[in-house]
């Protein structure tokens, strides 16, 4: 039910007929609850099923105060924030200000390894949703996170600008009143899952941070790119390490008195600086890295599909 698109299918009574089976079926199986992205299928569920918890999806994307009061509107339980959000204080405390006094939970993402700013996301999101279309090109790999393993293999320190959560940071979230932590782990085997958990129930993980984000750009790029025999370039985001223990104590603190939003990172730099103390590629300082430029090879985006052999 976690989709950005229905590919119109709300405009078919046949469609919306299935649907509603779909939906009665997982009922009577006595599921929790449903995470979704559309106002539509919230909507549908609410009418027919007034007291199940429907979760707004991380990809509805809410990021601002009036898309969480429109969501209250449609009657939803919990509202999953859009990543970015993870380090505005401000709307954060608001948001939540307004969570409690209408009875709705908030919950953030702590391993999220997008782009903050992601261009590519939106693009992304339809992709990933019109995987499971029957009669839709099929393919293996979402190329979206081509273009920003491209970006990160440009600058790594892109990396430091992501909005994910240290485990030792939840606490500075705990003390605005959010304490529901989503680890997106559905792709990742138990030892990891298992290891991430530990890490944020203890608040506390000593060794390299990129072992509890899902950093696609540095775990399947370099994979993709050999079983197509592309270019070797993305093979050096397997060695970067950032040691989780030297972050500065307080450098969450940033981000409670600026608006990255507002904010142009090429003047502000303190990611950079970030990185600069924490990071390193194949055993050496990031200040060591020297950034070549690398275009993105959209020419092989075709290569993903299952039917196509060049």
């Amino acid at each position: 039910m976690n989709s950005a698109t229905l590919n119109t299918g709300e405009y078919s009574g046949e469609y919306n007929k299935k649907l509603n089976i779909e939906i009665d079926r997982l009922v009577n199986m006595n599921v929790d609850g449903f995470i979704v992205a559309l106002p539509f299928l919230i909507k549908k569920i609410k009418r027919d099923y007034p007291d199940m918890n429907v979760s707004v999806s991380s990809f509805a994307r809410v990021s601002s105060m009036r898309e969480i009061e429109e969501y209250a509107g449609l009657g939803v339980n919990t509202i999953i924030l859009h990543e970015d959000t993870t380090r505005d204080f401000k709307f954060l405390e608001a948001a939540h200000e307004f969570a409690m006094k209408n009875n709705i939970d908030l919950e953030l993402i702590t391993d999220n390894s997008c782009l903050f700013g992601c261009p590519y996301r939106r693009t992304h999101d339809i992709v990933s949703s019109e995987s499971t279309v029957t009669g839709q090109n099929s393919f293996w790999f979402e190329y979206p996170i081509m273009f920003c393993s491209t970006d990160v293999l440009n600058d790594p320190r892109n990396i430091i600008k992501m909005r994910w959560i240290r485990p030792e940071d939840t606490y500075e979230y705990e003390k605005i009143g959010i304490d529901r932590f989503k680890i997106a782990s559905r792709t990742k085997r138990t030892d990891w899952i298992l290891r991430s958990i530990k890490a944020y129930s203890e608040r506390n993980y000593d060794g390299n941070l990129l072992n509890l984000l899902s950093f696609p750009q540095g775990n399947a790029m370099p994979r993709v790119m050999e079983k197509i025999n592309g270019p070797d370039n993305y093979r050096i985001l397997r060695d970067v390490r950032i040691d989780n223990k030297k972050f500065p104590k307080s450098w969450i603190n940033f981000f409670k008195y600026n608006d990255c939003n507002s904010m142009d990172c090429n003047v502000c730099k303190y990611c950079d600086k970030i990185a600069d103390a924490t990071m390193e590629i194949a055993g050496k300082s990031i200040k060591n890295y020297g950034i070549k430029r690398f275009d993105v090879p959209i020419e092989l985006i075709p290569r993903f599909g299952h039917n196509e052999t060049d």
